[in-house]
């Protein structure tokens, strides 16, 4: 009598491995993407505080806060913040919504299209 020996994996278990697969990145894949796209705030929200700090410094040494700063460059000669990577990510500071210089707005622009708008120092989305 011959013995006949699995020389592979049958369609059924490919099909059945396939769809398994499938079901866990249909669930796997939005959520990875909340995910990154929670990390691209935190770090938009982030560097919002740190211009804070120097706004902040900036305030006390001249009593106003700076505001009409288009760019980054703008933002470092004034107050003298810069980021820590080139990432792409475009800043400006504008006139918050009292109009006399107590408060301002930080806008910053991830090249994904992500935009994080706060008025500061309440530290409230605009």
């Amino acid at each position: 009598m011959k013995k006949y020996y699995s020389q592979g994996f049958t369609l059924i278990e490919l099909m059945i491995t396939i769809t398994i697969l499938s079901v866990l990145l249909v669930f796997a894949v939005p959520s990875y993407l909340s995910y990154v796209d929670t990390a691209e705030q935190a770090v938009l929200v982030n560097n919002i505080n740190t211009i804070e700090v120097f706004q902040e410094d900036f305030f006390l040494r001249n009593g106003n806060y700076a505001v009409g700063l288009a760019d980054i460059a703008a933002i470092e000669g004034a107050i003298g913040w810069e980021p820590q990577a080139d990432d792409g990510i475009l800043y400006a500071i504008a006139d918050g919504p009292s109009g006399d210089a107590s408060d301002y707005d930080v806008t910053a622009t991830h090249p994904d299209g992500l935009v994080i708008c706060m008025t500061m120092p309440d530290k409230v989305r605009c």
